[in-house]
């Protein structure tokens, strides 16, 4: 559970105690296709178990009979699952209780808000409603989520949450939160009871999916790039291998097929159909993303927590001049459904990332920043990837390049260095080069660079110290 998200002072006695509201009914259905499969898996378990005993008819009956008691246990589950889930909006935070058997209570003050974004995965698009994620300040498991709404209701929750948030005092929402003077109708929030009315800002200034964009993905690029990289390539190599030799040895395709498309499959499914109609927006506290095919994915890259950025371009991209570029965010959720948040820009144009990073960091252009590279004598060490191996830093940022294959390059602003470390081994001591590794939160971006000059890696250590140094003085931060 995120810090401070689990205590909570408890309300006065004169106090009208908050009316805890439910989501929408169809909440029961959205999850019953989870009990589908496993009906279905459970049927071609028996049928491969026992099937050839039996008549085609009695196999179907079966086949439907367990099917749909698993369907109909998915109903009574969600039902009972969607009955004993509540949330409460109150003067402090948004407290959600759910269980059956064993009642959890989760709370997120206000002040801890950092977004709130809106997401459809599939099976709830299909009841047209849509996920409401609040993200808190904290690492592990900062997320609560309120699963499913009507858009038109996460809407009004997203509203409120996020102008309580602005009152409470979080940084991140603050300005976000803030309604213009004047500019928007007072409205009571009907899920307190006895609320006092809570100023609503202009319904549109909430709506980011319709500020104009600063970058979109059309489809045709993710899949150019998707065919042109090696986690497709690959599967489809062996793919192509096995098709030729089974017709020497059938049963080989028989073993080796599945595997393969499952690995394919997960990379569409990654890098085409989770990325799909990628859009980019500002928003007053962040860059704003919404993305997905089948699940539809709405949420913001605050400005404040992003740590560095990390550039990579595959070998069969460089003639097409395609990069990728993914962040590192402090404090973000590692929920399982959440893979693609590290990502900023799926596939663009180097003018285009370089755009986007400067939405980010503002004073930071990494394509400009001088840099130093490793010497000839550190071919021992990469003797191929040595020529790609470089770092250096201006006055606004430290940059770090390497690899051939999958050429990457890692991007930091002064601010958010958090140490500088010199790595010396016996080799590299003979040899004269070094490793300076600059050190950020955990996440995609590694700005490290391998065996440089051991003499103009003490001096890239000492100045990124010093410019650390200045740039969180300049920012208030000692």
């Amino acid at each position: 559970m995120a810090p401070g998200s689990e205590q909570a002072p408890l309300p006065s006695s004169g106090a009208p105690e908050a009316v805890g509201e439910r989501t929408h009914p169809a909440s029961a259905l959205v999850r019953v296709w989870i009990w589908v499969a496993a009906g279905l898996v459970a049927f071609g378990r028996d049928v491969v178990e026992g099937g050839e005993s039996r008549s085609l008819l009695s196999m179907l009956w079966i086949g439907l009979a367990i099917v749909g008691a698993a369907a109909l246990l998915g109903v009574a589950f969600g039902y009972l699952s969607w009955r004993f889930t509540r949330y409460f909006i109150d003067g402090r935070e948004i407290r959600i209780e759910r269980g059956i058997l064993t009642r959890t209570s989760r709370r997120a003050p206000y002040e801890r808000i950092q977004s709130v974004d809106i997401a459809e995965p599939f099976a709830a698009r299909v009841f047209r409603l849509c996920e409401l994620r609040i993200e808190l300040a904290g690492g592990d498991d900062s997320r609560v989520s309120l699963q499913y709404l009507r858009h038109s209701e996460a809407d009004r929750l997203r509203a409120i949450l996020l102008q309580r948030a602005y009152e409470a005092g979080s940084q991140a929402v603050r300005e976000f939160a803030a309604p213009p003077a004047g500019s928007g109708p007072v409205a009571a929030d009907p899920t307190e009871a006895g609320a006092a009315p809570v100023p609503v800002p202009v319904p549109g200034a909430w709506h980011l999916d319709q500020t104009p964009p600063i970058l979109v993905v059309p489809p045709t690029r993710l899949v150019v790039s998707t065919v042109a990289s090696a986690e497709f390539l690959v599967p489809a190599a062996f793919l192509t291998a096995l098709v030729v030799g089974g017709v020497v040895f059938p049963g080989v395709i028989v073993f080796g097929v599945v595997p393969l498309l499952l690995w394919a499959g997960q990379v569409i499914m990654s890098r085409v159909i989770a990325q799909w109609d990628f859009t980019l927006r500002r928003a007053p506290t962040g860059l704003h993303v919404t993305r997905g095919l089948l699940s539809r994915i709405s949420q913001t890259v605050p400005y404040d927590r992003v740590q560095a950025v990390v550039v990579r371009q595959a070998a069969l991209w460089r003639p097409l001049r395609l990069e990728r570029a993914e962040v590192t965010v402090a404090g973000g959720s590692n929920d399982s459904d959440d893979s693609g948040s590290a990502t900023l820009v799926p596939v663009a144009t180097p003018g285009e990332v370089r755009m986007v990073i400067g939405e980010l960091f503002a004073d930071v252009d990494h394509a400009r920043v001088p840099r130093v590279r490793a010497p000839g004598r550190s071919w021992l060490f990469a003797p191929v990837g040595w020529r790609f191996r470089a770092a250096g830093s201006d006055a606004h940022g430290f940059v770090a390049e390497s690899g051939w294959i999958m050429h990457r390059t890692d991007v930091l602003p002064h601010a958010k260095t958090q140490s500088v470390a010199i790595k010396q081994g016996p080799l590299q001591r003979l040899r004269g080069v070094a490793d300076i590794e600059v050190h950020t939160p955990d996440g995609p971006v590694a700005a490290h660079a391998r065996s440089l000059d051991a003499t103009d890696v003490r001096g890239l250590a000492t100045t990124q110290l010093a410019l650390a140094r200045q740039a969180r003085e300049a920012l208030g931060e000692g």
